[in-house]
């Protein structure tokens, strides 16, 4: 249940000058119909920051929309920047609570008694924010959480 944007760190050669469609759109550089905002729904507030925008692809291709992939569109996003940056403790909490609670939204069993399994594992290596998101999950504290 891991998403990640298309060509990051890659060395663009042209390989990402086709329009196709793809697994979801990033919540930076979205144009949404308003008839499919109408029929899904919008962002998930649960979400807060971070999976928001996988969410609502996943709504969207399960009520029959297509993600479409358009590389003229063109677009400078400071990854992270909301957060703090890469690596960030925000960006620690967000993603891992919203990562368990998509899976748990989404995947199959097996997918999430791994989810169950790796929950456990950050409970007791993982670094404090992700702990905390994890917890945060269980406890079903969502939204804006902790900050």
């Amino acid at each position: 249940m891991i998403v990640s944007h298309r060509g990051v760190d890659l060395v663009d050669n042209g390989q990402f000058d086709k329009i196709e469609e793809t697994s979801f759109a990033t919540g930076c550089c979205m144009l949404i119909k308003k008839e499919v905002l109408n029929e899904v729904g919008s962002f998930d507030e649960k979400y807060f920051l971070y999976y928001e925008d996988t969410d609502l692809s996943q709504r969207a291709r399960m009520g029959g929309y297509k993600i479409i992939y358009q590389p003229k569109a063109v677009l400078w996003h400071e990854n992270a920047g909301s957060t703090g940056g890469s690596g960030s403790i925000m960006q620690d909490y967000f993603i891992s609570r919203n990562r368990i609670l998509f899976g748990f939204k989404y995947a199959p069993l097996r997918t999430k008694l791994a989810l169950v399994k790796e929950s456990f594992s950050i409970l007791l290596k993982g670094r404090a924010n992700q702990k905390k998101g994890v917890r945060d999950f269980y406890l079903r504290h969502f939204g804006k959480g902790i900050y």
